[in-house]
């Protein structure tokens, strides 16, 4: 496989993981010193990376999340790139919202391998279903 396939797999395997809630996964995602932006929050190493993330998804009841890459600059063992992401969400309480959101991401290759350095999250646009439109 070529380097952007690598890099589109290991995206698909992040999204497959937050859909499964599988923190293993998603986690294998990142490597041990990576950086978390979200929210001008600042998230270091893998483990407060996942015990911030597994915080988070204890307050849905459901999650649906897809990504597409927006754009991928590759440089030997080093990508940057923009990833579009929609969020169906449902809380613990049962309100829903729909969240349009961008990662500005640095990847590294090692061993072999494509993981995140970085991910800079934010949110585009958030849209609250109102209880009457719930399916």
């Amino acid at each position: 496989m070529s380097d952007e396939n690598d890099i589109r797999r290991r995206i698909e395997l992040y999204c497959d993981a937050v859909n499964r809630r599988g923190g293993a996964a998603w986690i294998d995602c990142w490597w041990p010193d990576a950086l978390w932006t979200i929210y001008d929050r600042r998230i270091e190493g893998a483990q407060e990376i996942l015990t911030t993330w597994e915080g988070a998804m204890a307050g849905y009841s459901q999650i649906h999340f897809f990504a597409q890459v927006g754009t991928m600059d590759i440089d030997g063992d080093r990508a940057r790139l923009r990833v579009y992401t929609t969020e169906y969400l449902t809380t613990i309480e049962g309100a829903q919202r729909l969240q349009v959101g961008e990662y500005d991401d640095l990847m590294d290759k090692r061993d072999g391998h494509w993981r995140f350095a970085h991910r800079a999250y934010r949110v585009r646009e958030q849209r609250h279903v109102p209880s009457g439109e719930r399916g």
